[in-house]
């Protein structure tokens, strides 16, 4: 197929034919009266309740209203003359809109919105409008316009073609989608019998036509039309209009696009009693209820009938490579809760989940949805892949823990499926389980919405049971999967579904992904800090959340999306983030306070990293409070002075002065301090990295800044990368300034540089017992069409890579012997990525990026990169962040988990007295990830994993003295078995917070993990 064809369609394909559709349809519509016109105008959106009529003034039809983004109403008014029985309304508009009443009340929606390979509709550039009322022989309604430019680009003007008053002729109108139906099929089969007949008879039927023989024409179709299906094969159809949360248009674009979809989906479900329809995303539908409470309650009621189905349990359709396994976590809490409570939706009912465009699918995803009830996964995305073609579109998918899910992706690979005959057996044709005979067809306009139209709906009438096609029944996608997880499904793919394009969504639009990654340790600290003193989070968290999870839709926090969308994501992660410290400044005044001298310590003992206890004299007015999983020993820096702190797991410790270190080393061309000692060449580049015993780290020089070239990949810019990059001449930055100094137990080496459209200001650092090298950074970007990436080739490479997702760490390989490893020359790993063989290992760290490169014998990390679509502004601009690296021992993989938690989670300074480790394990490798209140009740909930892929048995401490809201005091130092046999129960639940097995109390002394398992225990105060 050419590009024209995949683009235009029909028009492309067979003009000849497409002709003969246009002049089929003049025949439909006789207009009878024209209707008046008015407008007015607006920048941003304006609620019907809040338009001033006075300001309506004529509009002509032909004229343009307004640009990309621009706002409209139109009032509509006009009168029926006598003697016209059964009126139509027709719209014409370049864009969309909804349609109201003159009381306010949602009639339908109109779009002339062009999608790739659109087949003709039978109004031309008009839509028939339903529900406007014409019995008092009176028009009069009003039309809420937006135009959002055309396809993927901001060009373009909206426009009104006109209104006018018709009267529909239902033989042309059923001969046209008769025509349309075997026109599509005669091209698309491969049987050359059946095309020749089809063509024969649509000739017969034309001429028919010309001869002015309307019934002789439909009578020439109707024996094809009549001819049964031999296939064996039945697509199971749903309706759906998948609508972008921002994407092309901004956020308060898609809450008018949600009324839009819903309201002509409901208008379907009324005329077509067999339809189903089926929608994803629960926040629209909570802009629904708030927005349009009227087609909420249609909504809910066409839920409770049946017709429409809710697909998916996520509050959005996220990325899933970017976001924490926490906010995975809470994406199913929040949309499941929301749809349960609202629509009164059954366990069953949400087994499925439905991400179809999301850019690929982190490994231990399986395991996140079988812990919210999900059993089934539907995507079409890896039909994308530019380089192999997935090898199935239905198989079982185990991730990393061992758990598996049902996978079924869509074969003709799309979620906006036209549904005519070349879409069916395309979908046949690229089908490898073809043999199960069966697939899901989900068909409707979509990417901005809409669902389906008239053209879907009469294909699909004619389509149930046609020969040269497979049968297609309507269904819902449950109903299909109940279906399918019968059948013997014969393949089993393990690990991560990689999406072998978009990997430059992994960096585009850093600031959005350094937000992400602050906010969400942010919300990590404030629910922890709930627990320690009683406070309810719920209610203040509630928002924050929502905002957060829908700021992780999939083209959102990837990058991809226009300017406006970025702009108002920052800002609003920078709200959250001081709501969030104002927040948690609060909690920890909650603390029991240090009172300056004697214990000071709020009447506990203190307690030392070994949980040790002391009656020292206090030495210092602050305490380091730390909200992670990890003892901590490190020095921090408090005003002027040196601190070291030596504080447990979720407990706080008083600072006491840094000892003097005297393994410190500053030379003109180094850095050191007793366990690392660092060598740099004239362009800052470490060429020698030897660590205590004299082994090298550095093989080919660590953290070389290269820019490279990274061209404009048509037509998806900010998503793509070229992966022959590495093959384009690069410039590695030049250093123009270096100084170096001392600072208490640290040593430091600054490095600025300069070039016309970058520079790079870095603060290496060693600190005194660390062997961790650090580099904070400051970049002010202006590239065009470049990347910049941090290049480090260490002696220590294997043959595989591990990189962290969300609660574990996959492994990849670094070489590139097949198409499918060269395939994978960018990936996604959050705080850390390690590679070793048998004489050590080498590891990166960060605070904020996730695109990384690990292949023969280079580990780069993706910094920064500079593309023009949609956002032609994207990441130019002042850049902070950190990333470190550090040795570590062959099977010292907790280190490096350990770093990483202390490089992304810095000690709280605060004055709150010190307290003993409120929630700890005995084994490094399992995480405590997240201390919460349990999201219905009382009780306290947390959330923990295996970290290091081993099977483990550890035991839980808890000293919480209350888990119940209300409590004022820390916790205090208490016997773990005690205070769980004699305070509270202990329950392992899923991570929806419901019981898992019988429900019964959890051995806190042993709790024993798979692989990566995760562990959710609620806490709750024994009755």
């Amino acid at each position: 197929m050419g590009f024209g064809d995949f683009l235009f369609g029909l028009a492309a394909r067979q003009p000849a034919e497409y002709r003969r559709l246009r002049a089929i349809r003049r025949r439909i519509y006789r207009r009878v009266a024209p209707l008046h016109a008015e407008i007015v105008r607006s920048s941003e959106p304006i609620a019907f309740a809040d338009v001033d009529r006075s300001r309506f003034e004529p509009l002509r039809p032909g004229s343009a209203w307004g640009g990309v983004f621009d706002c409209a109403w139109l009032r509509i008014t006009g009168e029926v003359p006598a003697g016209v029985e059964n009126p139509v309304v027709l719209l014409g508009i370049r864009g969309e809109g909804l349609v109201y009443s003159p009381a306010g009340e949602l009639l339908d929606s109109v779009s002339t919105v062009f999608q790739q390979g659109d087949h003709p509709h039978s109004g031309g550039r008009y839509r028939p409008i339903q529900g406007v009322d014409v019995s008092n022989g009176r028009i009069e309604f009003y039309a809420d316009v937006a135009y959002n430019g055309f396809i993927l680009y901001e060009v373009g003007r909206g426009r009104y073609h006109g209104a006018q008053l018709a009267t529909r002729d239902d033989e042309a109108y059923s001969f046209y989608y008769d025509y349309l139906t075997l026109v599509v099929l005669a091209d698309a089969t491969d049987d050359a019998a059946l095309a020749s007949e089809l063509r024969r008879d649509l000739s017969s039927a034309w001429a028919a036509f010309k001869g002015g023989d309307l019934a002789g024409a439909r009578s020439a179709l109707a024996p094809a039309l009549a001819a049964p299906s031999t296939s064996d094969f039945t697509y199971d159809a749903v309706g759906h209009g998948h609508l972008d949360m921002a994407w092309l248009w901004p956020l308060r674009e898609t809450h008018r696009k949600s009324a839009r979809t819903y309201v002509r989906a409901m208008n379907a479900l009324e005329r077509r009693p067999d339809y189903v329809y089926g929608t994803s995303q629960p926040q629209q539908m909570h802009w629904m209820q708030q927005e349009h409470p009227a087609l909420f309650d249609r909504m809910k009621a066409a839920v409770a009938d049946g017709r429409m189905e809710l697909q998916g349990s996520f509050w959005v359709e996220p990325d899933t490579n970017l976001p924490s396994g926490e906010s995975l976590v809470r994406q199913a809490l929040v949309g499941r809760g929301f749809l349960q409570e609202q629509f009164g939706l059954t366990d069953e009912q949400l087994r499925l989940c439905w991400l179809p465009d999301t850019f690929g699918y982190n490994g231990n995803l399986p395991q996140i949805l079988k812990k919210s009830g999900m059993d089934w996964f539907q995507t079409i995305k890896l039909a994308w892949n530019k380089t192999n073609d997935f090898p199935h579109r239905t198989f079982t998918w185990q991730g990393i823990d061992g758990s598996s899910v049902l996978v079924h992706m869509p074969p003709e690979g799309d979620y906006n499926s036209r549904a005519g005959a070349d879409n069916l057996l395309t979908g046949l044709a690229r089908y490898p389980e073809k043999a199960l005979e069966t697939a899901l067809l989900v068909y409707g306009s979509g990417d901005g919405g809409g669902g389906p139209n008239e053209i879907h709906h009469e294909l699909t009438d004619r389509e149930r049971d046609l020969r040269g096609l497979p049968k297609v029944r309507m269904s819902t996608a449950g109903d299909f999967f109940r279906r399918l997880e019968q059948r013997d499904i014969a393949h089993t793919h393990v690990g991560e579904l990689y999406l072998e394009t978009h990997q430059g969504t992994y960096t585009t639009q850093a600031q959005i992904k350094r937000h992400n990654r602050l906010v969400e340790r942010k919300l990590h600290e404030v629910e922890a800090l709930a627990v320690l003193t009683g406070d309810d989070h719920r209610p203040v968290l509630a928002a924050h959340w929502r905002e957060v999870l829908l700021n992780q839709f999939h083209d959102i926090i990837p990058g991809s999306s226009i300017a406006r969308v970025n702009r108002e994501a920052i800002a609003t992660y920078e709200r959250i983030e001081r709501e969030l410290d104002v927040y948690a400044a609060e909690l920890v005044g909650r603390l029991p306070q240090r009172s300056g001298s004697g214990s000071g310590s709020g009447g506990y003992p203190r307690a030392d990293a070994a949980g040790a206890t002391s009656s020292a004299p206090v030495t210092s007015p602050r305490t380091a409070l730390n909200l992670t999983s990890h003892a901590r020993d490190e020095i921090v820096k408090v005003d002027d002075g040196w601190y070291r702190a030596e504080v447990g797991p979720y407990a706080a410790a008083v600072l006491r002065p840094a000892d003097a270190a005297s393994d410190l080393a500053v030379t003109d061309h180094g850095l050191g301090n007793g366990l690392l000692t660092l060598r740099f060449d004239a362009d800052g580049v470490i060429v020698s990295c030897r660590d205590a015993d004299g082994a090298e780290h550095a093989e080919a020089g660590l953290n070389r800044l290269v820019v490279h070239r990274d061209p404009y990949v048509w037509p998806f810019n900010a998503w793509d990368i070229n992966p022959d990059y590495v093959k384009r001449p690069t410039r590695v930055l030049r250093l123009s300034h270096v100084e170096s100094g001392m600072d208490g137990p640290t040593v430091w080496r600054t490095q600025e540089y300069r070039s016309r459209a970058v520079t790079v200001r870095q603060r290496i650092v060693l600190e005194a017992g660390s062997d961790v090298v650090r580099f904070e950074t400051e970049v002010d970007w202006h590239e065009k069409h470049r990347m910049l990436r941090a290049e480090f080739r260490p002696a220590h490479f294997g043959d595989t890579v591990r990189c962290e997702i969300q609660f574990g760490h996959i492994e990849r390989v670094t070489t590139e012997r097949d198409s499918v490893e060269q395939a994978q020359f960018e990936v996604c790993a959050h705080k850390w990525i390690a590679t070793e063989d048998s004489g050590g290992g080498f590891a990166l760290l960060n605070d904020a990026k996730y695109g990384h490169r690990a292949k023969n014998g280079l580990l780069s990390l993706n910094l920064l990169r500079a593309p023009t679509f949609p956002d032609k502004t994207a990441d130019r601009g002042i850049h902070r962040f950190t990333y470190a690296f550090t040795p570590f021992a062959t099977g010292d993989l907790a280190k490096v988990v350990r770093e990483a938690y202390r490089l992304n989670n810095p000690l709280q300074v605060t004055d709150a007295a010190p307290f003993e480790p409120a929630v700890s394990v005995d084994d490094p490798g399992v995480i405590i990830e997240t201390v919460k209140r349990a999201e219905h009740g009382d009780g306290v909930v947390l959330r923990l994993y295996e970290s290091l892929g081993r099977a483990t048995t550890t035991a839980l401490r808890v000293a919480l003295p209350r888990v119940s809201m209300g409590a004022a005091t820390p916790p205090a130092p208490t016997d773990a078995a005690a205070s769980v046999t004699g305070t509270f129960t202990a329950v392992e639940t899923d991570l929806l917070e419901r019981p898992a097995g019988a429900g019964e109390d959890v051995d806190l002394e042993r709790l024993e993990f798979g692989p990566f398992e995760i562990k959710t225990i609620r806490l709750e105060t024994r009755p």
